[in-house]
C-alpha cells in the first residue's frame, strides 16, 4: 500500500479526526480515487488471471456481479465476511467485511449500487467489542483528506465518488487493497 507520506502536515493532524490522519497515513486519498477508475488496467495488479475478466457491456456499462462475487473477493483477501451491514437503506445487497488484530477489530459495511457494481463503504473500528468511533464513508474521508492536504478533486463534478467495479482483477484488487488497509488500521488502534 502507498502512503501519500510518512509524517503528516500540520493542516492534517489539526483538521482531521484521528481515523483521517490514520488513513491519511495509509494512503487513502489517493487509493480511493485509484479504486474509483474503472477503464485501469487492473488485471497487471491482479495476483490472478481471469478467463472472464471483463465486465463492459455493449451499451458502455457493466455487467453485474453478484453479491456472493463481492463477498468471496473479501474473503480470499483475508476478511470474514458476512452479509447484509448497518446501512439502514432497505438495499439487501451488502455485506460486513472485518479484519481482527488481537482485541481490536476494523468493520467495512458495503452497500452495492442497484443494478450496478458500485462500492459504497462505511468503516468503523473496534476495541474490545466497543466502537471507537461512529461510522464514516468512505468517499467523504478520501475527498477530506485531498482537501487538507490543499489538493483539487480528481474530478469536481463527482463529489462523492465510489468504485464501480468494471472488472473482476479491478475487484480483486480493491479488496485486496481495503482490507491490507483495514488490517493495518485495526493494528493501530
Amino acid at each position: 500500500m502507498r502512503r501519500t507520506s510518512e509524517l503528516m502536515p500540520d493542516s492534517i493532524a489539526s483538521g482531521g479526526s484521528r481515523l483521517i490522519v490514520d488513513l491519511a497515513r495509509l494512503g487513502l486519498g489517493d487509493a480511493w480515487y485509484r479504486w474509483c477508475d474503472a477503464k485501469r488496467d487492473w488485471s497487471a495488479e491482479s495476483r490472478r488471471r481471469f478467463d472472464d475478466d471483463d465486465l463492459a457491456t455493449p451499451g458502455g456499462g457493466y455487467a453485474a456481479l453478484s453479491l456472493s462475487e463481492f463477498m468471496a473477493a473479501f474473503r480470499d483477501a483475508g476478511a470474514s465476511v458476512s452479509k447484509g451491514s448497518w446501512f439502514s437503506s432497505g438495499r439487501n445487497r451488502s455485506f460486513t467485511a472485518k479484519v481482527g488484530v488481537g482485541t481490536d477489530e476494523c468493520a467495512l459495511a458495503v452497500q452495492l449500487g442497484r443494478g450496478l457494481n458500485s462500492m459504497e463503504c462505511s468503516l468503523r473500528l473496534f476495541s474490545s467489542g466497543d466502537p471507537v468511533h461512529d461510522a464514516e464513508l468512505l468517499h467523504s474521508v478520501a475527498r477530506r483528506i485531498l482537501q487538507l492536504h490543499g489538493q483539487a478533486d480528481p474530478d469536481p463534478r463527482m463529489p462523492y465518488p465510489r468504485p464501480i467495479i468494471g472488472s473482476r482483477s479491478q475487484l480483486q484488487v480493491v479488496s485486496r487493497e481495503l482490507v491490507d488497509m483495514m488490517r493495518a488500521l485495526a493494528s493501530s488502534t
